[in-house]
C-alpha cells in the first residue's frame, strides 16, 4: 500500500512539473503529458483516466434472477511512459479501479529501425481492431462479447509489427504462464489450468488510401494459434471455459457459458476484420472463428466430436453530427477518439449489433445478440459522456451452466432446465433491456 501511495504522489507530482501541449493530430493517444529533457535524449509522459459507470436494468420477467442497478469506478488508470533516445520506450500502466492496483500494461518497445516495431512485455496485441483499442478511445462503453471471450489481448510476450506505406503486418509469441491446481483441491471451487500457455498470432492488414486525411479504409486478417503444455504432474490436457456476460460490466450474470471443455490439445482463432471514415463517419466490423481440437472426443448426438466450432461477430457505425473528423492511427490499424468540429466539442450518434454463438453439440453455451445505440458527447480533450441502449436477447441455452432462470415448464413455473421450458425459440432465454451511462475523465 505504501508503494502504491508513492506512485500516485510521485506521478502527480511530475504532472505539476510536466509540459502540457498536445496536437490535435498526433497519433498518440489524448491526453498524454510530456517532459522532455534539454537535447530531447529523454522524455516522460504521464498517462490517466478514470471512467465512473452507471446502468439501469429492465424489460425482464419478474420471476426471472434479478438483474441489480448500480454503479462503479468501471477503469481508474495510471501509467507512465519513457522515451529514450535511440528509439526506446519503456511504458508502465496500472488500474486502480478494484480498490488495488492491477498492472494493465508493462513493456519495453524498440522503434529504431525504420517503419519496425519491437515490443516485449505484458501489452495488448494488434489480433483485433476493438480487442487492441485502449478502454477511453472505444466508442461503446464496452468492448462486444465476442471480442472479451475470445480475442487473445493482454499477452505476456513479443510482438513485431511493421507500417510500410499502405501495409501493416504483425507477428507475435505469448509464453503465459500455465497454473496448477493448489495442494489443497477441496480449498478451490474450480480447478483451473491456463489454456494460453503458448501461442502465435499474425495479422495482416491493407490501408488503401493511407495518405488521404478524409477517407481511409481497413482490410485485414488475423490468425491464431494457441498449444497449451500439458500438465507436467499428471500428463494430463488442460481445460478451457468460456464464460461472458452482455455488453454492460455492472450486470455480473454471465448468461453465456460453456462449462468446463477437457483435455484441449490446440485451438485456431480466425478473424477477418474491415474498417471505413469518411471525414465524420465510421463503419467498423469483425467476424471471429474459433476452431478447438481435443485430445479426447465428446459424445455427440451424431457420434464421436473431437473439434468444437464457435463463432461471433459485431458490426457498428458512428456518424458525427458537428463537423468532427474520424481519427485512424495507421501504424496500428487502430480507430481513436474523434477530432471536434465545434469549440464547444462534437456529438457523435452510434449503433452496433454484436453475437456470440457457444453452441457446437454436444455444448450447450448459449447465444446471445446485442442490439445497441450510443451517444456520445466529446466536450473537450479530457472530457466525454456516454449514453449506451442495449436490448440483449439470450437463447434457451443461455442459462450460466444451469445457474439462471430462463423460461417456465409445462406447470408455469420458472425453470433453468432448457430443456424443460415451453417457450418457443424466439421467447425463450433472458430477454433485458438496459440503460448505461458514463462520465470519462482523461488527463
Amino acid at each position: 500500500m505504501k508503494k502504491t501511495c508513492l506512485f500516485i504522489l510521485c506521478s502527480l507530482c511530475i504532472l505539476q512539473a510536466a509540459g502540457q501541449y498536445r496536437t490535435p493530430t498526433d497519433p498518440k493517444p489524448s491526453g498524454l503529458r510530456v517532459f522532455t529533457t534539454r537535447g530531447e535524449s529523454f522524455t516522460l509522459w504521464l498517462d490517466g483516466f478514470a471512467d465512473l459507470d452507471g446502468s439501469y436494468f429492465f424489460g425482464y420477467y419478474e420471476d426471472y434472477d434479478s438483474i441489480p442497478n448500480g454503479g462503479t469506478v468501471r477503469n481508474a488508470r495510471l501509467g507512465l511512459r519513457a522515451e529514450v533516445a535511440d528509439g526506446w520506450t519503456g511504458v508502465f500502466e496500472a488500474d486502480f479501479s478494484r480498490l488495488k492496483p492491477r498492472i494493465t500494461e508493462a513493456y519495453i518497445q524498440y522503434s529504431g529501425i525504420r517503419n519496425l516495431n519491437i515490443t516485449a512485455g505484458h501489452f495488448e496485441s494488434l489480433f483485433s481492431m476493438e480487442g487492441a483499442v485502449r478502454p477511453r478511445e472505444q466508442a461503446f462503453q464496452e468492448k462486444p462479447m465476442v471480442i472479451s471471450a475470445m480475442v487473445p489481448v493482454d499477452l505476456l510476450g513479443i510482438q513485431v509489427s511493421t507500417n510500410q506505406y499502405w501495409f501493416l503486418g504483425s507477428l507475435g509469441v505469448s509464453f503465459d504462464k500455465t497454473s496448477y491446481q493448489r495442494q489443497n483441491p477441496e480449498a478451490d471451487s474450480i480447478l483451473t489450468t491456463s489454456f494460453d500457455s503458448r501461442t502465435v498470432i499474425a495479422k495482416v492488414v491493407a490501408m488503401p488510401f493511407v495518405n488521404n486525411k478524409n477517407v481511409g479504409l481497413h482490410i485485414g486478417v488475423a490468425a491464431s494459434y494457441k498449444f497449451p503444455a500439458k500438465d507436467p504432474v499428471s500428463g494430463s490436457y488442460p481445460f478451457i471455459r468460456y464464460r461472458q456476460g452482455n455488453v454492460a460490466y455492472i450486470n455480473r450474470n454471465q448468461y453465456l457459458d460453456t462449462y468446463v471443455i477437457k483435455n484441449i490439445k490446440s485451438q485456431y482463432l480466425f478473424n477477418g476484420q474491415a474498417g471505413f471514415y469518411y471525414k465524420g463517419l465510421r463503419l467498423q466490423g469483425e467476424y471471429l472463428y474459433n476452431m478447438t481440437n481435443l485430445a479426447k472426443p465428446l459424445s455427440g448426438v451424431e457420434g464421436p466430436v473431437s473439434v468444437l466450432h464457435f463463432k461471433g461477430f459485431y458490426a457498428q457505425a458512428g456518424m458525427l453530427l458537428f463537423g468532427g473528423r474520424q481519427r485512424y492511427d495507421n501504424t496500428t490499424g487502430l480507430f481513436m477518439n474523434p477530432s471536434r468540429g465545434r469549440k464547444w466539442g462534437d456529438v457523435e450518434l452510434l449503433a452496433r449489433y454484436d453475437h456470440l454463438d457457444l453452441n457446437y453439440d454436444p455444448i450447450k453455451g448459449g447465444a446471445s445478440q446485442n442490439y445497441t445505440a450510443g451517444i456520445n458527447y466529446y466536450i473537450n480533450d479530457h472530457v466525454k459522456l456516454m449514453v449506451n441502449y442495449i436490448y440483449t436477447d439470450n437463447d434457451r441455452y443461455a442459462n450460466g451452466a444451469g445457474q439462471f432462470l430462463i423460461g417456465h415448464d409445462a406447470y408455469g413455473y420458472p425453470s433453468k432446465d432448457y430443456s424443460q421450458i415451453i417457450e418457443v425459440a424466439r421467447k425463450a432465454g433472458v430477454d433485458f433491456h438496459t440503460v448505461s451511462l458514463r462520465f470519462e475523465l482523461t488527463f
